[in-house]
């Protein structure tokens, strides 16, 4: 088990069985909070049993950061064949931390994280979907070294 005491005085370690309903809570928050970027998420959308399936899964990344016994934020990824390559490639599923807890570099350390199970993993790249409109989560990712690839362009019908 892999605990990490930094000097923000958070914990940063891999999830545990213990933590999938407060995560569950905290899927829950992240896609209420992209409601602002998109107003095809239903307001009643509530997650639930879903992380406990993947925390003992290889092939996932479960990591948190906690505060006096407190989760304040998490990510979530997993990795795959590319479809039309033989890469393999660690996708950014999740990333959410608490309000509160924003803007203390706590996002960083969490990416940090997963490039490095990305790399133990031998991805030969990292993927992450992020809502066109969310400026502040798309600096984040410029910032760590994401670059725009592709993008998805949506319409009502």
């Amino acid at each position: 088990m892999c605990y990490n005491y930094s000097g923000d005085g958070m914990l940063y370690r891999k999830a545990l069985m213990k933590d999938a309903y407060d995560l569950d809570n905290l899927l829950t928050e992240l896609i209420q909070d992209e409601r602002q970027y998109d107003d095809s998420i239903d307001k009643d959308f509530k997650v639930t049993n879903f992380y406990q399936n993947y925390i003992e899964d290889n092939t996932k990344f479960l990591y948190l950061a906690e505060d006096n016994n407190e989760i304040v934020g998490y990510i979530y990824g997993y990795f795959n064949k590319d479809a039309t390559s033989n890469d393999k490639v660690a996708y950014l599923d999740a990333l959410y931390i608490n309000i509160d807890y924003r803007k203390h570099g706590i996002a960083n350390k969490l990416i940090a994280e997963f490039k490095k199970w990305a790399r133990e993993n031998n991805c030969t790249n990292m993927e992450v979907n992020v809502c066109s409109k969310n400026i502040k989560a798309k600096n984040l990712y410029l910032k760590n070294n994401f670059q725009s690839f592709k993008e998805t362009l949506k319409c009502r019908v």
